[in-house]
């Protein structure tokens, strides 16, 4: 079943109010898990009201979701390859990219996904890698790219919903990731 015109020039900018639906549910949930007041928890039913509704148009089947999962797919393979070839030459991916942010590598990650994502696969830039002698416990990220490619290798794409969906399950486990990094002190010094 070929997705309709009207659905076809406005999955990006369904895909644009999704994730931003989405962003606005999770940071009303923080807030509400804050202070449970009457005001946290309308304002949390109305993010959720707003996901539920978008997901339903983006539910429909559509044959060229399956391209974001391939986008995807190559990202993560170059990317593991990219900190396979930095370890060869006993170098670790540079964490900061010449910002103050230890986090910035996952920022990078997480944008191209997103680039992947609202383009339709029709675009998977690659997540382009600076080298540091700082060492850190980067096996997290190697251990991320392959779970991806596990879970996606053997499925397909059948609406946007799905890809949707496994954006937001990547960014949050990346995000983990990070985090549990930093919390354990595995994310090395900065230089």
């Amino acid at each position: 079943m070929k997705p309709s015109i009207k659905n076809y020039y406005n999955a990006p900018s369904v895909l644009v109010k999704s994730l931003e639906a989405i962003e606005s549910f999770q940071s009303a949930h923080k807030v509400f898990l804050k202070k449970n007041t009457e005001d946290s928890r309308k304002s949390m039913a109305q993010s959720l009201q707003t996901v539920k509704q978008l997901q339903d148009e983006l539910s429909a089947p559509d044959e060229s979701a399956d391209d974001i999962r391939i986008a995807f797919l190559k990202q993560v393979i170059a990317l593991e390859q990219n900190i396979d070839d930095i370890h060869k030459d006993g170098l670790y991916p540079d964490l900061y990219r010449d910002s103050e942010s230890s986090f910035r590598l996952l920022k990078d990650i997480l944008d191209s996904f997103k680039i992947s994502l609202l383009s339709k696969g029709e675009s998977y830039p690659f997540i382009e890698l600076s080298t540091s002698n700082n060492e850190w416990k980067d096996h997290g990220v190697v251990a991320f790219c392959r779970d991806v490619k596990n879970n996606l290798n053997p499925i397909k794409f059948k609406s946007l919903w799905d890809a949707l969906q496994c954006y937001e399950k990547n960014k949050t486990q990346l995000t983990y990731t990070f985090e549990i990094l930093s919390i354990t002190g595995n994310l090395g010094k900065q230089s």
